[in-house]
């Protein structure tokens, strides 16, 4: 999910649940980026407010430069069995759309396979697949976009950022939802896919109303029948300014599988933080997001 909303998940994204530093929580903003005023928004037209909520989300979240975590992902089957696999994500903002790539470190039979994602806010994004035991490299579709991504409940298409541009939004009414990490008052906005190669008919994103932070998506399938919920928790501030949500569980309402992503370390912007030797770390480069940085490792 970063609205640039990041659903993204894998690579959540990942800058998902995205949010805004509020005043109410006095931390100092050292990411460098100022806070974008609050705008007037026209609560009198539900379209009209669902979209300038979308842009304000998006608007807020500019800035964070680039992204490096390491995860732990943990698969479950209808009969709560599972299978546990490490993780490693890079990400990098840009202006004409972001970045990543996604890599299995563990267990051994999937270690190396990753996928690269090339954004694009006005089409449809690229996507390449590399599996090292053929040491080949897969271009995935649109129209295969909305499998799974290597047997989890995140497809490929939650590899990309919920662009604004690509949905029709609705503001549908505040509310007071709650999840595994408490109760929360929200804005809850549907988000309906406007190109053709998704999987999802509809989206209702809940966004937390103090903190400005996607809390929950719910996601319909084709058919307008419930699919998948992705809960967000276990919320960071970092740099004073941009919240991270650390854990995040995808689940199957139609399979009964589910996939959490547990982040276990995360530095945004790595240009603020130091080496051992006291000097600044050097931000991630296009170069790192190659096809030949795919196979690389």
């Amino acid at each position: 999910m970063n609205l640039r909303i990041s659903r993204s998940l894998v690579g959540a994204v990942l800058v998902a649940s995205l949010g805004l530093a509020t005043p109410a929580l006095a931390a100092k903003n050292t990411s460098g980026v100022a806070l974008p005023a609050e705008p007037k928004f026209p609560k009198g037209n539900a379209k009209a407010y669902g979209l300038a909520l979308a842009n304000y989300l998006d608007a807020i979240n500019k800035g964070w430069v680039d992204q490096y975590t390491k995860s732990t992902m943990t698969l479950y089957d209808s009969r709560g069995d599972k299978v546990v696999r490490q993780t490693r994500q890079l990400f990098l903002e840009g202006k004409d759309g972001n970045k990543s790539i996604s890599r299995f470190m563990s267990p051994a039979e999937i270690r190396g396979v990753a996928a690269l994602t090339h954004e694009h806010p006005q089409a449809t994004d690229d996507t390449w697949l590399y599996l090292p035991a053929s040491r080949r490299i897969r271009r995935i579709s649109g129209a295969n976009r909305t499998a799974s991504f290597q047997g989890t409940e995140f497809s490929y298409e939650d590899l990309s950022t919920m662009e604004p541009e690509r949905y029709h939004w609705k503001f549908l009414k505040n509310a007071d939802i709650t999840t595994s990490a408490g109760k929360f008052k929200v804005y809850q906005l549907e988000a309906i896919p406007s190109q053709k190669d998704t999987g999802y008919k509809r989206l209702v994103l809940n966004v937390n109303r103090n903190h400005w932070r996607v809390e929950r998506i719910d996601f319909q399938d084709l058919n307008g029948r419930k699919l998948k919920t992705l809960t967000f928790s276990k919320h960071k501030l970092l740099h004073g300014r941009y919240w991270r949500a650390l854990h995040m569980d995808m689940r199957n309402h139609q399979t009964q599988k589910r996939t959490t992503i547990h982040m276990k370390s995360l530095f945004l912007n790595l240009s603020l933080y130091k080496k051992k030797g006291g000097s600044a770390r050097s931000n991630l480069k296009d170069a790192q997001f190659t096809r030949r940085a795919l196979e690389g490792g």
